[in-house]
């Protein structure tokens, strides 16, 4: 039986002390059948020397650099767009894979075909997938509607069919924000087909980890927020109603209210709410008058102060 072929995709930026790590990972496999596309996104380190020095080493490596930092989002969409095998896994460069990780992944496939998307462990998550009630058995069929109503969340080590991916690019104003993209991914595939194996190591807690630009204390980091909320609301409305998921689109949409009073798009929220009633979503009194008086921006200041002492004290899962 043939094995698959692999696209491995991996942005960096500023990590010259672990993307050799990363690259040694993915040659230790002993896979064939793979390319490894790296993404240089403008470092001002010696990261860039250092993968061309293991270029020279490894033939399986495609690398390409930016001129200048343009976000994680857009290196994926350089990667998606050139690579060449018919499966396309991301590996973050402070990752790396544990042995045998490809084989793993490839007797998986083979095993269980005909899905687009096959979803692995990571490491760090295992008490998550252990305590889900949908993820806690070796193997596990998802779905669309379990990703849109919060039954399942969070990270995984995603394995998509190439053409799949490339029909929906990563938004690159956004940078980070890839949860929207991964929704569309997960409702064209149709099902998801999940292991319970780890097959990646992540190293996490970094202080130029990408995750920090999710904090929310700044105002691009509000407005590339809301920006992605509504986008949710807009594509998957239907979807919510259709799937009898009140809770989850009153949650979407009271955090859509929220991030629109704190960048002080008051007729926008005046729209939303309006549009809520038809949905049976009602807002909290304080929020509601803090909209109508126009006190936004002392509701984004408060949002910042929760925001750093969140981050600040507060560890990471």
């Amino acid at each position: 039986m043939t094995n698959n072929s692999f696209s491995i995709i991996t942005p960096v930026y500023n990590r010259q002390d672990c993307i050799q790590r990363c690259i040694e990972s993915v040659a230790g496999q002993g896979y064939e059948n793979i390319e490894h596309r790296i993404i240089d996104d403008g470092s001002t380190d010696n990261t860039a020397m250092i993968i061309e020095q293991q270029a020279l080493r490894y033939p399986f490596i495609r690398f390409h650099r930016f001129d200048k930092n343009r976000g994680v989002n857009a290196a994926r969409n350089y990667a998606i767009k050139n690579s060449t095998k018919n499966f396309i896994i991301f590996l973050d460069s402070d990752d790396y894979f544990v042995k045998d990780a490809l084989q793993t992944i490839n007797q998986n496939i083979l095993a269980n075909p005909g899905y687009f998307h096959y979803l692995f462990a990571q490491n760090d998550r295992m008490t998550y997938y252990s305590q889900n009630p949908l993820l806690h058995t070796p193997t596990a069929i998802l779905t669309f509607g379990d990703f849109l109503t919060g039954k399942v969340s969070g990270d995984f080590a995603h394995v998509m069919d190439g053409l799949l991916l490339k029909q929906f690019p990563f938004d690159e104003y956004l940078r980070t924000y890839e949860g929207l993209t991964f929704l569309q991914i997960y409702k064209a595939g149709g099902k998801q087909f999940f292991v319970k194996e780890a097959i990646v190591n992540r190293e996490r807690g970094r202080a130029d980890s990408v995750t920090r630009e999710y904090h929310l204390n700044n105002k691009a980091a509000l407005e590339r927020q809301y920006i992605s909320l509504n986008e949710t609301l807009s594509l998957f409305h239907e979807d919510y109603i259709r799937l009898h998921a009140g809770y989850a689109l009153s949650k979407l949409v009271k955090r859509i209210f929220l991030f629109g009073l704190a960048l002080e798009k008051y007729d926008d929220n005046k729209r939303l709410k309006e549009k809520a009633r038809e949905w049976h979503i009602h807002f909290p009194s304080l929020i509601r008058l803090l909209n109508s008086l126009h006190l936004g921006f002392w509701f984004r200041n408060a949002t910042f102060a929760y925001s750093y002492l969140k981050n600040k004290f507060v560890a990471t899962p």
